[in-house]
């Protein structure tokens, strides 16, 4: 799962300073009679928020940005408008806007950097986050963001430096941030410092016992150590907390594959594909779980894993089993 700390918090406050509306910029009587009727919008669209409709919010702030093109609070707000309806490329357009008339902004930065990031423009995110951090150096969310995309580029050194500074940050404020342990713990994991992981992630847990993620991770974990029924547990509590999320139920496969319960972990995958049909590489891990008793599922599941070309660090080994399953099953004699 990405890792990713985000605000999606709409400014339900009005920016009664003008100066800060306009971002230093000299104001006339007009543009501050502007303001005023802009701001009327604003308030409109903050309670169509907390009544849940999100497309009259929308509205009443594009209203407000006709009136006021420099109103702050309007164009933030927007942009989280859009976010949350699946509008990313206006909100990456809105937020850009809004960075044109407040650059020195660490928060939309980073916002603007996860966009970016969800839509596969990596370097645009990166770039965006370390503009966060020009802005800010103790920006702690773009430290986690960025962290967890160096990791993703295999920058692990890179990334430990940026989660570290994650979790300094938030323990010198006298905050006990469970996303910050969940990120770092994360990393430790992909090391293959286990020790280190479960004492971060246990953290979290500490923070939080009800969140999914932080329960999948701990089983991973315990998955590591080769101690699947600890990992099975973990793994429960988070399908407790969210029965719609698909990587426990892959963990599981795999803690009944190491349980040798063939049965119990073709339904987890099953499941975990059933809730995310672009879920690709469980596809390789049933293949593994059929090579030997059903060569035949195992070759339709590598061919499904190989098609997809995701998790690029399995196609060698899929690809080698592929092939000595193909080569067994055309050595075999034909029944008549």
């Amino acid at each position: 799962m990405r890792r990713f700390v985000k605000t999606w918090s709409i400014v339900l406050g009005l920016t009664l300073a003008v100066s800060q509306l306009a971002a230093g910029a000299e104001l006339t009587a007009r543009d501050k009679t502007a303001i005023d009727e802009a701001n009327k919008f604003v308030e409109r669209g903050n309670q169509f928020v907390k009544s849940g409709s999100l497309p009259r919010a929308r509205a009443e702030y594009q209203k407000a940005l006709k009136i006021f093109p420099r109103h702050l609070d309007a164009l933030y707000n927007l942009a989280i408008a859009f976010e949350k309806l699946n509008q990313k490329n206006e909100a990456v357009e809105t937020y850009k806007r809004y960075l044109e008339i407040k650059p020195a902004d660490p928060d939309v930065w980073t916002q603007l950097g996860v966009l970016y990031d969800e839509t596969g423009k990596k370097a645009d995110a990166q770039a965006a986050y370390e503009k966060a951090l020009a802005v800010d150096p103790k920006f702690g969310r773009a430290h986690n963001n960025l962290g967890v995309l160096l990791e993703e580029q295999g920058k692990l050194d890179e990334a430990q430096q940026h989660l570290d500074a994650f979790v300094q940050i938030e323990e010198q404020a006298g905050r006990h941030n469970g996303d910050a342990y969940y990120s770092l713990g994360c990393l430790y994991l992909a090391r293959g410092q286990i020790k280190n992981a479960k004492s971060l992630l246990q953290k979290a847990l500490d923070v939080d016992p009800s969140i999914p993620y932080y329960n999948n991770a701990m089983g991973d974990t315990y998955l590591a150590e080769q101690q699947p029924n600890l990992a099975l547990f973990h793994y429960r509590k988070a399908i407790e907390m969210d029965g719609k999320y698909a990587l426990p139920y892959s963990g599981m496969g795999d803690a009944y594959r190491q349980l040798k319960d063939t049965d119990k972990a073709a339904q987890s995958y099953r499941k975990a594909l059933e809730l995310r049909s672009d879920y690709d590489v469980v596809h390789y891990k049933l293949g593994l779980l059929y090579e030997d008793s059903n060569p035949a599922e195992a070759i339709k599941d590598f061919e499904k894993y190989l098609k997809s070309g995701k998790n690029p660090g399995y196609q060698k080994t899929a690809t080698e089993k592929l092939e000595k399953l193909k080569q067994a099953n055309q050595a075999q004699p034909k029944q008549s």
